[in-house]
């Protein structure tokens, strides 16, 4: 489209087409432009990925060894590795469950709390927990699958 109204202005400027002109091809190019839904959140990053594992060491081995992943983060059943500049694996010790993905995490552009109020006219029903000082929100999708919102720079 940028190319388009390049075009349509260099015409305009040399003379080759009237204001009328110029304001009549100008209409459908707005009017076909997509815009940007005005009722969404707007998702950054792939923040991190939490897998439920059986042995925490053995797995911050295997990981560590393959990428030199770090450790960013821990808590009282698992750890967060880095995965690049802003995402990260968190590598926990869930109960008695099978090794499975346990919960996704996108990287917002809005607050927890923002995100909360948005999920709520949505009908969707967000559990927003304090974990020191750090809101964490949660809820499931319609597969029952777990899905957690944070502000981008979230590390664990």
């Amino acid at each position: 489209m940028i190319s388009q109204l390049d075009r349509l202005f260099d015409d305009y400027d040399r003379g080759r087409i009237s204001r009328r002109g110029l304001m009549a091809a100008l209409v459908p190019l707005v009017a076909a432009t997509p815009a940007k839904a005005a009722d969404t959140l707007t998702v950054k990053s792939v923040n991190h990925v939490s897998l439920n594992v059986t042995d925490i060491d053995k797995s911050r081995e295997f990981y560590q060894g393959l990428f030199g992943a770090p450790v960013v983060s821990k808590q009282s059943n698992g750890i967060n590795i880095a995965m690049g500049a802003v995402s990260f694996l968190g590598l926990y010790k869930m109960g008695p469950s099978q090794p499975a993905i346990h919960h996704v995490c996108f990287g917002l552009q809005e607050t927890v709390e923002n995100a909360g109020g948005f999920l709520e006219k949505h009908s969707v029903k967000p559990q927003i927990r304090d974990r020191d000082g750090v809101k964490e929100l949660y809820f499931r999708d319609p597969d029952n699958i777990m899905i957690q919102l944070q502000e981008q720079s979230y590390r664990g």
